[in-house]
């Protein structure tokens, strides 16, 4: 049974006043935690920028310590960005499916 039916079963039977009111305090606090468990996962989509700078930062140092090297360090630096990146992706995924498929 999904999160979201369990709200819809206890709303849809026939309860009392104040069970209907611990009802929706328990759909609210599960849509609270569920913003809070997205918004710590898209905390993490700004963490591989620092690792994108720090790949480019490196390839530009070594690229001037010995220039002859920089076109064989190019793909090392490629690689290491297209991997930085695909953890931001993945972790705004992360975010998306807290929100919409877990909601």
């Amino acid at each position: 049974m999904q999160r979201g039916t369990v709200a819809k079963v206890v709303r849809s039977s026939a309860l009392t006043q104040s069970n209907r009111g611990a009802a929706i305090a328990y759909e609210v606090t599960l849509n609270g935690a569920n913003l809070i468990g997205a918004g710590a996962a898209a905390s993490g989509v700004g963490v591989p920028a620092i690792g994108v700078a720090m790949c480019f930062s490196a390839y530009m140092l070594a690229a001037a310590r010995q220039p002859n090297m920089a076109p064989k360090l190019l793909p090392y630096c490629i690689m290491g960005f297209a991997l930085s990146e695909a953890l931001a992706l993945f972790t705004f995924m992360i975010a998306l499916l807290e929100l919409f498929v877990y909601g």
